[in-house]
């Protein structure tokens, strides 16, 4: 059996064991490198820089961006810091582009749902419904004991 692990070790190359030994060298010889060593990159920096662009949307829906968020303040509004309040407008109309693309899509009253809901799949196949276990009748529990 020693002969079979020395030969598929020779065939891997290199161990589990020593592989991980030296990831761990690296990622320690990566935290002990001087910050002045690494290169800096400055696309972090762009991005911070760059205002974020609002999605496209129709006249249709930025009035109803308008409506859900006014709606929105008038029920919480108190309760709202400022901060929350512009999260919560870029956040509805992030979901209004989605919306407008998924409004877009043609359906007919005859097109069928990709899948259908069923209570008990069982009962459609012909078999019995799983129970769970509740209390058992009588003549059930005459034949156990």
């Amino acid at each position: 059996m020693t002969e079979k692990k020395k030969s598929s070790k020779s065939s891997h190359g290199i161990s589990r064991r020593e592989f991980a030994r030296r990831a761990a060298w690296a990622a320690a010889g990566v935290a002990v490198i001087p910050d002045h060593l690494l290169p800096v990159s400055e696309a972090p920096a762009a991005l911070a820089m760059q205002q974020p662009t609002e999605p496209k949307l129709s006249p249709e829906g930025r009035a109803e961006v308008e409506a859900k968020v006014q709606a929105i303040f008038r029920k919480y509004g108190q309760r709202l810091t400022e901060e929350q309040k512009a999260d919560l407008q870029r956040l509805v109309t992030e979901g209004q582009k989605s919306l407008e693309l998924l409004r877009a899509f043609p359906l007919d009253n005859a097109d069928q749902p990709a899948t259908v809901f069923e209570i008990y799949p069982e009962a459609h196949r012909g078999e019995r419904p799983v129970r769970g276990r509740g209390p058992q009748p009588a003549s059930r529990r005459a034949k156990k004991g």
